[in-house]
């Protein structure tokens, strides 16, 4: 059994979840009596996510073992993920009762009435047990929350669910009079521990006032292997199909690839690079062309506390022998808690090309924009996230021309039901957009089952 034990423990500090699962339910199938293994495999369930089997298990221990303290902190910690504050609490305050000195039940009842919006009492609970554990990192960190006027606890980390099965659908139209219908299925599997497989179809429709109907589809299967936290590599291939309206001619079938990888220098810093041949389809006049445009990208990420900057820069070598460019940095505040957050920044756009085509992806030669950024994102349960938008600024939608207003905003809304996920989008924006367009409408409805 301790073998079991080990096992489990070493999937778990990996976060390879569903393997410590695996490893610890055959474990407690074996010894049913094993109070050790039913701990371990509710914390497992507790962390994919499975808080009814969690909760359950907590409570057959506390059914033998009524002054198991591990249980009773888990327990505790699985109801305050529910919101069940008033049991919660409870059983934080019977362990204090009994040991005035428990470090861990001070700091789960503190981040519960911080969820409660409960300060004062929180601000309480965190000052006595100071004086118990005055070195405390946590319990300081808690004190320094409290006095910021930051009434957030302790979040769940998020579980990213390897496998999923993904269909979705999008439609958009413009001021030049196109209109793009694409529709996307994706399936995504974990071969292992760290490698996953990615299947990606899709097809695209368009057609515009001068442009008949164009049809293009994409295959690609892709390849992500995380060997390190630190490290994710990544690679694929595929192919476009262009079919067009007039039957007479043969489609065109062109392949696709991407290889790329992603370092984590430190928790919160992230480089990235990739190299890739992807079709440029974004109207039915470019789709026209069959064009595909093959470079390297590059983008790095820093996530300090409350803030976020990204910046990206590619090149690209199209098949009609033009070269494109673009460069991109985001930066933004957070404000708020974790069901409220209010978002604020700044975004800078160029794009650039060496020849001026009519072939539809981009009119001008180059554009820039400089836009200020607004974002509120709304949790106000389990099975819904909201997030609202605005983007407004100036642009420039050609070489040395003067700068005019820019506008953009997206609604988002996401409804979360057990292992489905539904995702309605709307978005509308003034902005040259890689269609050359001034103002378009576009909608988005995805609907995906995890398992």
């Amino acid at each position: 059994m301790e073998k079991v034990l080990s096992d489990g423990q070493q999937a778990m500090l990996e976060r390879h979840y569903r393997q410590a699962v695996r490893i610890l339910e055959q474990g407690l199938k074996e010894h049913p009596q094993d109070n050790r293994a039913r701990l371990e495999l509710g914390r497992a369930y507790l962390a994919r996510g499975s808080d009814g089997k969690a909760i359950q298990l907590f409570r057959e221990i506390l059914q033998t073992e009524t002054k198991n303290r591990s249980a009773k902190l888990e327990l505790a910690r699985a109801l305050g993920y529910n919101r069940d504050y008033v049991r919660s609490n409870a059983i934080y305050q019977e362990l204090l009762s009994a040991n005035a000195a428990d470090e861990a039940a001070a700091i789960g009842q503190a981040s519960n009435l911080l969820h409660q919006l409960r300060a004062v009492e929180a601000r309480e609970v965190v000052e006595r047990a100071l004086t118990f554990h005055p070195n405390s990192l946590r319990l300081q960190e808690y004190k320094d929350r409290i006095e910021a006027g930051k009434m957030s606890g302790e979040e769940r980390e998020m579980v990213i669910t390897r496998n999923l099965v993904q269909a979705a659908a999008e439609y958009l139209n413009d001021s030049a009079g196109n209109h793009s219908w694409r529709s996307s299925q994706r399936v995504d599997f974990g071969i292992k521990p760290g490698f996953v497989n990615r299947l990606l179809v899709e097809q695209q429709f368009q057609h515009s006032l001068d442009d008949s109907l164009e049809v293009a589809e994409t295959f690609g299967e892709e390849l992500r292997w995380n060997p390190r936290e630190w490290l994710l590599v990544a690679a694929g291939g595929g192919a476009v199909r262009f079919d067009s309206h007039d039957r007479s001619d043969k489609p065109d079938v062109q392949a696709l690839y991407e290889s790329s990888v992603a370092f984590r220098l430190k928790q919160r810093l992230v480089f990235g690079t990739a190299f890739s041949r992807v079709p440029i389809i974004p109207d039915a006049e470019a789709t026209e062309h069959r064009l595909t445009a093959r470079g390297w990208e590059a983008y790095a990420s820093w996530t300090p506390s409350r803030w976020q900057i990204f910046t990206h820069w590619s090149r690209q070598n199209y098949s009609d022998q033009n070269i494109g460019s673009r460069q991109s940095l985001e930066v933004i505040r957070e404000f708020g808690t974790s069901r409220l957050t209010f978002q604020a920044g700044y975004r800078y756009r160029r794009y650039s090309f060496d020849q001026e085509f009519t072939h539809g992806y981009f009119s001008p030669n180059s554009y820039q924009s400089h836009l200020a950024m607004a974002d509120i994102r709304f949790h106000p349960g389990k099975r819904y996230r909201g997030e609202f938008q605005v983007r407004s600024g100036m642009e420039s939608a050609a070489a040395d021309s003067p700068y005019g207003a820019a506008w953009e905003i997206h609604a988002m809304n996401q409804f979360l039901l057990g292992k489905w996920t539904l995702d309605l989008d709307y978005s509308r924006y003034r902005l040259v957009q890689e269609s050359g367009a001034f103002r378009a409408d576009a909608g988005r409805f995805a609907c995906t089952y995890h398992f």
